[in-house]
């Protein structure tokens, strides 16, 4: 394997490109104790300890303070670590670390999310807002009905009436030019439409 190239970015980061291609970023401290040059070869072994000393952990201890901060999806993580320069195969290596730890559960944190914007929230909402997050629809659904069955009340339902109460503070809608008003409201924050013209009613 040959270093092709070692660009400097900061006064103490280094991306080192090998047979073309990024491999990964040293700091300047990583690049006096490997002594590593341009166009010369970089064993297999030598490859194999910068990676597993210390790329892998430095990938480690970000994707942990990250978490740390907060709950993060495992997409987010990946896009996160990925901005952070990190390659591809040693992102899955701290996703899979992360998740045997249990530091990193997107049932969980989908359940989460759910449970604070029910009520508040359209399903629309919050399901758009989790599939941003690189939760599938076929979690969503799941988690949402899981959710759902525990209540009593049809949470879009309590979240129309509790907008409605907020937009005409507690009066009666008196004019169909009103209720439109309120419908269009509604409509974009995700409603269905069925269910604005109940609570309407």
């Amino acid at each position: 394997m040959l270093i092709t190239r070692l660009e400097k970015v900061s006064k103490s980061k280094v991306r080192v490109y090998i047979d073309g291609d990024y491999g990964f970023f040293l700091y300047q401290k990583d690049m006096e104790r490997y002594q590593l040059m341009e166009d010369e070869e970089i064993q297999m072994s030598l490859y194999e300890e910068i990676i597993e000393d210390i790329v892998l952990p430095r990938a480690k201890q970000k994707a942990l303070s990250l978490l740390k901060v907060m709950d993060h999806t495992e997409a987010e993580l990946r896009r996160k670590l990925s901005r952070n320069e990190y390659p591809s195969f040693v992102i899955d290596q701290v996703i899979y670390y992360v998740s045997e730890y249990g530091y990193l559960n997107d049932e969980r944190y989908a359940s989460a999310y759910i449970r604070a914007k029910m009520g508040s929230t359209s399903k629309r909402m919050i399901q758009m807002k989790l599939s941003e997050k690189g939760i599938s629809k076929e979690l969503f659904d799941r988690i949402y009905q899981e959710e759902h069955e525990e209540l009593e009340e049809d949470p879009e339902i309590k979240a129309i009436k509790k907008l409605i109460d907020k937009r005409t503070k507690g009066l009666p809608c008196e004019t169909m030019e009103e209720k439109q008003k309120i419908m269009a409201y509604l409509f974009r924050k995700g409603f269905p439409t069925e269910k604005i013209r109940q609570c309407l009613q």
